[in-house]
């Protein structure tokens, strides 16, 4: 009875809709099947209130696995696990909404809900395209995702996130790549880490780390190399051991054993080696030059091709092009130095003059100010200079001023000729070495014509001639300008001994004595020096003569002495 009555329900139904040759129809208004639809169920028509829906057969987990040679596509609500299961011919699949991953978003956070393989597989691939672009696994320790992410690779510990990242990867191990095509060259090497867009993007060497855009970008065998910062060693080939933290450090590098931390530092260096540059812009225009060391904000930024040069302290060699050997501590230490060599300043400002002299040595605050092309000078002391461009002169003591080549200088005037210690100075003096030795001191015919004087030294004209005044008046530390004026009057208010240069010079001229204790000027700014120690030689000379003098008076005395007692002795035999 019950099946006669459903027969008869689905009949009057039919009546209601409609049937032909090709399709049915089930509604309550009598509509035409659509043409696609076999079987058209259209409730459209139906009251909001008095929806229905299509119920497709329920039944057990066994019952459904019971069913013998299910059809593919047969469709079953299961009520043991509240699903609906469909055959795909093979096995039985869950359909059920709270297993599909919807693609326009899922709510839900319970534990219960996930995206993957169930218990028992042990990988998964995403693809795009029919090609890999996301891969995981549980016991080949390789993971990547992005389209054509390590899509073959057969080696350990790899991790590949971005579009072909390690796309070449065959057999290497222990490499990440994180960015669009980082790493897309490498087949079978191994520690290699990059990070940005086309991060050593054509390397194949091993031990690499690159971070940042481009970074490393053309490495192919380089390696131990370590790159961090937008394109840091991005022109890098073959090199190794290099380092490079910054925007663009190392940029353009392609040989080895260089170090480079800042804001391009290093940036053009090219087959250059063995270089470190620690600060913004140092060692930026460095192409070809090797073991060169500079640290601090464009520390020899303009060194192209020189070598073996050192800089510590900001813009320190700053204008060094191809100048090598020199080493400059302290900020604008060795500033203008542009193509001099062997050049040494320590100290802020210390040998700011020279360009390009060799062999310089300075050692102080703002030396060697007037000194350009000069060789072999050594300046130590704050303001130590030289008023032109001298060889072999030494300044030592602040505002210490050589004025002539071959000049060594021992303080200023300031210091009121108060130079000495606790031993005496010795002079060079072997038989060995002198030559055309001749025994013609002038001793009493100089040493008479000569004139000490007490005199009033004039401080302030001292120190205008050879510049050290303009300095101190231009000093921004006023306590310390304060003090060197004070000490300037002090100078000026007290009494010295001593000769006069010129005087000396026309009192050994005139008797033709080439008198080498007497410097005389060579050009307007040097200035008259006396030696006083030798004065000395003439004063023992001097001295001989007077002793010869003596003997002679003494032997004249000593006959005339014996004429007396002689003719006393005559005339006393003559007394009656």
């Amino acid at each position: 009875m019950v099946r006669k009555a459903a027969i008869a329900v689905l009949f009057a139904y039919c009546l209601v809709g409609s049937v032909d040759a090709q399709n049915i129809g089930i509604n309550p208004n009598g509509a035409a099947p659509h043409a696609s639809a076999l079987l058209d169920v259209d409730v459209s028509a139906l009251p909001a209130n008095g929806k229905k829906g299509l119920l497709v057969p329920r039944m057990t987990t066994a019952e459904r696995t019971a069913i013998a040679a299910p059809a593919e596509g047969l469709l079953v609500y299961d009520t043991s696990l509240d699903q609906f299961w469909y055959f795909d011919g093979i096995v039985w699949l869950s359909v059920t909404a709270g297993n599909l991953w919807s693609t326009r978003g899922n709510a839900g956070t319970a534990s219960t809900n996930a995206i993957g393989t169930l218990a028992g597989s042990t990988t998964q691939e995403f693809r795009v395209n029919n090609e890999r672009a996301g891969f995981m696994s549980d016991g080949a320790t390789r993971t990547s995702f992005g389209h054509q992410a390590m899509p073959v690779a057969t080696g350990t510990n790899n991790t590949a996130f971005g579009k072909q990242a390690l796309q070449q990867l065959t057999s290497g191990s222990n490499n990440t790549a994180f960015g669009v095509r980082s790493l897309q060259s490498l087949t079978s090497n191994n520690y290699c880490t990059a990070i940005g867009y086309e991060a050593l993007n054509a390397n194949t060497g091993g031990r690499n780390t690159a971070v940042g855009y481009r970074a490393l970008a053309l490495n192919t065998t380089g390696t131990d190399n370590t790159a961090a910062g937008y394109l840091a060693l991005s022109s890098n080939l073959t090199g190794n051991y290099n380092t490079a933290v910054g925007y663009q450090a190392l940029r353009y590098n392609t040989a080895s054993s260089n170090t480079a931390f800042g804001y391009s530092a290093l940036r053009d260096n090219t087959s250059g080696s063995s270089n470190t540059a620690v600060g913004s812009r140092a060692l930026l225009n460095n192409t070809t030059g090797s073991q060169n060391c500079a640290m601090g904000f464009a520390a020899l930024t303009y060194s192209t091709t020189g070598s073996g040069n050192c800089a510590l302290g900001a813009e320190a060699l700053g204008a060094n092009t191809t100048g090598s050997y020199n080493t400059a501590f302290g900020e604008d230490a060795l500033p203008a130095c542009t193509t001099g060599s062997y050049n040494t300043g320590v100290g802020v400002g210390s040998a700011t003059g020279i360009t390009t002299g060799l062999y310089n040595t300075s050692c102080g605050y703002n030396t060697m100010l007037g000194l350009t092309s000069g060789d072999y000078n050594t300046a130590i002391g704050s303001f130590t200079a030289a008023t032109g461009n001298y060889n072999n002169s030494t300044a030592i003591g602040a505002l210490a001023t050589p004025t002539a080549s071959n000049r060594i200088t021992v303080g200023a005037a300031v210091n009121n000729n108060l130079t000495g210690g606790y031993g005496t100075w010795q002079n060079f003096s072997d038989a060995r070495f002198k030559r055309e030795v001749r025994s013609d001191v002038p001793g009493l015919d100089f040493i008479l014509r000569l004139r000490p004087v007490t005199y009033s030294l004039d401080a302030e004209a001292i120190e205008r001639h050879t510049g050290s005044w303009h300095l101190m008046d231009t000093l921004s530390d006023a306590e310390v300008r304060a003090q060197y004026m004070q000490r300037v009057q002090e100078v000026t208010a007290e009494r010295q001994t001593g000769f006069i240069a010129q005087e000396v010079e026309a009192a050994a001229a005139a008797i033709r004595y080439d008198f080498d204790g007497v410097h005389h000027p060579v050009d307007a700014q040097d200035r008259y020096t006396l030696g006083y120690e030798l004065f000395t030689l003439p004063l023992i000379q001097a001295v001989k003569e007077q002793e010869a003098m003596i003997e002679e008076l003494e032997r004249f005395n000593r006959a005339l002495q014996e004429r007396i007692e002689h003719a006393e002795a005559a005339n006393a035999s003559k007394a009656p």
